[in-house]
């Protein structure tokens, strides 16, 4: 895929919650490799935009189309719930504030759990997910619940579970917003590695400036409109050893 080809591609995205509009007419190219900040004052819509990205939500009109090996073109607005479904298993990753994890079960087991519904063997998924654990600083805390992690070392599971599909875009909605300003920035650093670190795109909704200085480009929403699109020098990258 050549670098100026986008991953994703949004065209008059239109989404009504009642007599709220969320989306007026959204344009939006999404390019791998390269991480996009999108902000916004609360209801401007940018949790809507991330979420008709990814799949999950169907805008009321408009296209978003997904340029991939195996899926270059396919128009995900298009598809039904079973086949977006899936979509978003093989294709996406995501992490979200709260991490979104299953508290009955380990942290191994919740990362194994995102393989295991793309059809891997138990063994063989509880193995990778151990790796990936590891490779996100996590080695030893393998059977622990996730009542009993902190913030942090949870959501880099959530991380973990994200990437270990293999996925190539990746969907942050606020991740480190339940976290304090340390803890933050070192599962920033998690998820900036193992994404554009690992030439993986990564589509992130915050209120943080701070965190939006961090990526190539910040998409700035006003009443479901984009109102500023700016490329950045990213301020920061870490790779993972």
């Amino acid at each position: 895929m050549r670098e100026n080809t986008a991953v994703l591609t949004a065209r008059g995205l239109i989404r009504r919650f009642g007599s709220t509009t969320a989306l007026a007419g959204v344009d939006l190219q999404v390019h791998p490799g390269r991480s996009l900040a999108i902000m916004g004052p609360s209801g401007s819509g940018k949790s809507t935009l991330l979420h008709t990205l990814a799949g999950i939500e169907t805008p009321d009109s408009g296209q978003v189309v997904l340029h991939l090996p195996g899926a270059d073109g396919q128009a995900i607005t298009e598809l039904g719930e079973s086949r977006r479904s899936r979509l978003r298993r093989e294709a996406f990753g995501f992490v979200f504030q709260s991490g979104l994890l299953i508290p009955e079960l380990t942290a191994v087991e919740n990362v194994a759990m995102a393989l295991m519904i793309n059809s891997v063997a138990r063994g063989e998924a509880t193995a990778q997910a151990a790796a990936a654990l590891s490779r996100l600083g996590l080695a030893g805390l393998e059977d622990r619940r996730i009542g009993e992690l902190s913030g942090g070392q949870a959501q880099r599971v959530a991380i973990a579970r994200a990437l270990v599909t293999g996925a190539q875009v990746i969907f942050a909605d606020e991740p480190t917003g339940a976290l304090d300003s340390v803890t933050g920035t070192e599962v920033l650093d998690t998820l900036f590695a193992g994404t554009v670190g690992d030439g993986k795109t990564l589509v992130m909704v915050t209120h943080d400036e701070q965190v939006a200085a961090r990526c190539d480009r910040v998409v700035r929403l006003r009443d479901g409109a984009i109102v500023d699109d700016s490329a950045q020098a990213r301020t920061g990258s870490v790779a993972l050893p």
